[in-house]
């Protein structure tokens, strides 16, 4: 088993797909969490330095340390079997991935801006418009996982996303979408890991 190790801030945001691959996978890790660069307590100008890239979250997997979330959440998705079973289908994970992604940032970069009448678009127009594209594709191939027929971290992220989504009531309108999210949840790693994990803002 290899020794590996997770450090970020005190929450979910940019690592919890990892410490949901994690989860999933059963594997044993240090979660490393150190207090937000907001937090007077934070030892983030200190330990920036010494990160590769100035940044977090760093995985370290036995002797080698991995940068960018998305690098160490797709290395750990291929450990845990969840990223395709051929080239193809690892495309077809990664542009579920990047569609998450892409609300993802654009909600953050919102969020930070305190660009109240964006973050309102994006609500109500954006996600509900990237969901429904999101349900169409899923039913599209069969309507249990969006890949393969078979769970993939594409399902994963999209139960992350969808989870903390402000409102569920969004999922109102996509049946598929919601039956997924329901069937993840339950999975007897990822449940535990939702109910025990530290309690965080976001």
């Amino acid at each position: 088993m290899a020794n590996i190790k997770l450090t970020y801030f005190n929450l979910r945001a940019r690592a919890e797909p990892c410490r949901l691959l994690l989860a999933y996978g059963g594997i044993k890790y240090e979660d490393e969490r150190i207090a937000p660069p907001w937090d007077a307590a934070t030892t983030w100008p200190t330990l920036k330095p010494t990160t590769p890239f100035g940044q977090l979250p760093l995985l370290k997997w036995d002797d080698e340390v991995i940068c960018q979330s998305m690098a160490c959440a797709r290395f750990i998705a291929r450990e845990v079997g969840l990223a395709g079973t051929s080239s193809m289908e690892s495309a077809q994970v990664d542009e579920i991935i990047d569609v998450i992604q892409d609300l993802i940032n654009a909600g953050v970069k919102l969020f930070f801006a305190k660009d109240e009448a964006g973050m309102k678009n994006h609500a109500e127009v954006t996600v509900p418009t990237a969901l429904g594209q999101l349900e169409k594709k899923l039913a599209s191939r069969g309507g249990q996982y969006f890949v393969g027929n078979n769970f993939t971290w594409a399902d994963l992220h999209t139960f992350m996303y969808v989870s903390d989504l402000p409102t569920k009531s969004v999922l109102d309108g996509f049946p598929k979408l919601a039956n997924l999210v329901e069937r993840v949840a339950n999975i007897p790693n990822i449940k535990k890991w939702v109910e025990t994990r530290p309690v965080t803002n976001m």
